[in-house]
């Protein structure tokens, strides 16, 4: 694990920025079993889905990752394929276009941030995130509206935008994403089910703390790219919430740490 940290560690704090216009981030492929939808339509899908996050996730480039339709997904495996590529299993129906963007962006927030070098709430805060990887995947639905609204995969597939933002639109009105009164006090009320259940009442809680931290990326948007620094915190005793994000603000860029420093202030947690 060591080893793969640091070269992690050392890859994103020098690969020039230029290497990113020269190939995509990373590849997708779609399982050919993929039911209810033509496997090239779901592959124009993801290739777009990936278009639209590219410009916010700093130099990182990922591995190539298996994307199949399983009714135990949306999940990103620990394993890998016999290739040495991600697995990731998605549980969309038919062309739901919406729910399969949505789902993929979150599964992908997970390999950018890392998740397998903290695997099974290891840290006792992966609740942190899960609730993070929901938000960027909420942020990706509104950069895919965007891009369809102008460039979407086919040309008829341009009606389609109002149905991106229709179903992310319709996600934020749910009760239970509305703001938390004083987030910190929220914290503290339900920290013991975080480090015991990263999906604690079934993701509301993770879906709540989503609208925090997606409000405050939507200041600068840029430092989205400070995901592909968390979970490389070195191993530790010390389990808790305010380790685990002074390891990421102390392993993140100074240009990047500002959305960092402001959840440490909302969850009244010292530096």
């Amino acid at each position: 694990m060591f080893s793969k940290l640091k070269f992690l560690i050392i890859f994103l704090l020098f690969v020039p920025a230029w290497t990113a216009a020269l190939a995509p981030p990373f590849k997708v492929s779609v399982d050919p079993a993929w039911k209810a939808a033509d496997p090239k339509d779901v592959q124009a899908v993801l290739d777009s889905t990936i278009l639209a996050i590219a410009p916010y996730i700093g130099n990182r480039h990922l591995d190539p990752i298996m994307v199949k339709n399983e009714e135990k997904g949306p999940i990103s495996l620990y394993e890998r394929d016999s290739k040495g590529d991600y697995i990731v299993l998605l549980d969309v129906h038919g062309r739901y276009w919406s729910q399969l963007a949505y789902q993929f962006s979150h599964e992908t927030c997970h390999l950018l941030s890392n998740y397998d070098l903290a695997p099974n709430n290891v840290s006792r805060q992966q609740w942190f995130e899960e609730s993070l990887c929901e938000a960027f995947s909420l942020f990706s639905l509104g950069k895919l509206a965007d891009q369809w609204e102008i460039n979407p995969p086919y040309p008829n597939w341009k009606e389609y935008a109002p149905e991106l933002r229709k179903y992310l639109a319709d996600m934020m009105k749910q009760d239970h994403r509305s703001f938390a009164p004083k987030l910190s006090n929220w914290y503290k009320q339900n920290k013991s089910l975080f480090e015991a259940d990263p999906y604690a009442q079934d993701r509301s809680l993770n879906e709540k703390m989503a609208s925090h931290l997606l409000k405050v990326f939507a200041k600068q948007p840029e430092t989205w790219a400070a995901i592909n620094y968390i979970n490389l915190g070195d191993d530790s005793q010390d389990k808790s919430l305010a380790k685990y994000l002074k390891d990421w603000h102390d392993n993140t860029p100074v240009n990047l740490r500002a959305p960092i420093k402001e959840i440490q202030q909302q969850l009244g947690i010292k530096e």
